[in-house]
């Protein structure tokens, strides 16, 4: 239990999602998107053999049950028998079945756990224990980190598949807290099911280490998976390994004061050919007439411009106007600014208010609740800006 040894953990993997949502409105990118999930894991396999990782747990949603085929079936089994070293898998909501199971095994490297909990030794290291269970269907019901129990005499790692701390909603998968995962025995927790990479707690460590590979624009960031080390039977060091093959970006960008050279040299320094960007267009100048009149030209425009994927333009910009100065008119413009200005003075609550009064925004109050003071003044200035400009345009 004392040695110093390293594992990798992943999750997420979805190999074989067909990208539905992207191949409706860009086939060509789907098909990119499909590859680089590929690409994704055999960098995972790769730097596990390089860092000498002495075993591999992936914590669900190898696959997408639904979408799978012998081709990336196979793929996964030739990735994980190259990799030669012990792997342990749990299933999570999309992939319960068991259909592939006997037509194309696993590699006899590969541990997958059953539906019940199960505990079962590292090969070749001492005093180390994975213990897990896999999904009964896509919906499971069971909270499943409360059925774990760790060794005290072992290091232990649990492979699951999890909605950590969730809602309460219909839709959450073996619903938990993190009580259920303390006091345990269980050293580390190597979850799936959150898209998002996140280390929850460090005593004990209970990590989400995320998808392999952004699938829309809600998914931005480097994805991959953790090395882990481990010595004196603790956690050492925990080192995210970023393989993506393409990342989702969503860049703000202020086009006061620039001309469209200008902006477009400030938006290469965040793309490359590997980014799929979505662009938000804010502030006031020159260039807005011209981003208004051209909004259906300009993913084409700026992806040829930038050499990178452009999936979205949102063009919140306003004309030059001096709203200072027109704030002392007595026109409905002027009375709009001065609006404005009084709602942004009132503080924090009463812009809260407001946005509460309305029946759309108030549904997604949580999110306004969360936005610090600066960014609630800021909201109020652009909704008054962009209103202004809507105003003003056919002047």
């Amino acid at each position: 239990m004392g040695a110093r040894f390293r594992f990798v953990h992943c999750s997420d993997l979805h190999i074989g999602s067909r990208f539905k949502g992207i191949s409706d409105a860009d086939p060509a990118l789907a098909r990119r998107m499909r590859e680089s999930v590929f690409r994704s894991f055999s960098r995972i396999v790769d730097a596990a053999l390089e860092e000498d990782a002495r075993f591999m747990v992936i914590s669900g949603d190898a696959f997408d049950e639904d979408t799978v085929t012998p081709a990336t079936r196979h793929f996964l089994v030739k990735e994980l028998a190259r990799f030669g070293r012990p792997c342990f898998m749990a299933k999570g909501n999309h992939d319960p079945v068991s259909s592939w199971d006997l037509s194309i095994p696993f590699p006899a490297n590969v541990h997958v756990f059953s539906e019940e909990p199960e505990s079962v030794d590292v090969p070749g290291l001492e005093g180390v224990e994975v213990v897990g269970a896999s999904f009964k269907d896509w919906h499971e019901e069971r909270n499943l980190p409360s059925l774990m129990r760790g060794s005290p005499t072992k290091f232990t790692v649990a492979c699951l598949h999890c909605d950590l701390e969730s809602d309460g909603s219909d839709y959450a998968y073996s619903p938990c807290s993190l009580s259920d995962m303390q006091g345990k025995g269980v050293d580390y927790w190597a979850l799936g099911h959150i898209h998002v990479r996140q280390v929850v707690s460090t005593d004990p460590y209970v990590v989400y280490s995320g998808n392999i590979q952004g699938r829309s624009p809600k998914e931005t960031g480097e994805k991959g998976a953790y090395l882990v080390t481990v010595e004196g039977g603790s956690v050492a060091d925990l080192r995210f390994m970023p393989t993506q093959g393409m990342v989702w970006k969503d860049e703000s960008f202020d086009i006061t004061g620039k001309t469209m050279d200008v902006l477009i040299e400030e938006m290469r320094g965040c793309a490359d050919e590997d980014t799929i960007l979505r662009v938000r267009l804010h502030g006031s100048g020159i260039l807005d007439g011209m981003l208004r009149k051209n909004q259906g030209s300009l993913e084409e425009y700026l992806s040829g411009a930038l050499g990178c994927t452009v999936c979205s333009v949102v063009v919140g910009t306003s004309p030059e106007i001096d709203l200072d100065r027109r704030a002392e008119g007595s026109d409905v413009t002027a009375k709009v600014i001065q609006a404005g200005a009084a709602l942004r003075s009132a503080g924090r609550e009463a812009i809260l208010e407001a946005i509460r009064e309305n029946p759309i925004a108030r549904k997604q109050i949580d999110f306004f609740e969360e936005m610090t003071d600066d960014e609630l003044m800021e909201l109020a200035d652009r909704a008054t800006r962009l209103l202004v400009a809507s105003m003003e345009a056919p002047r």
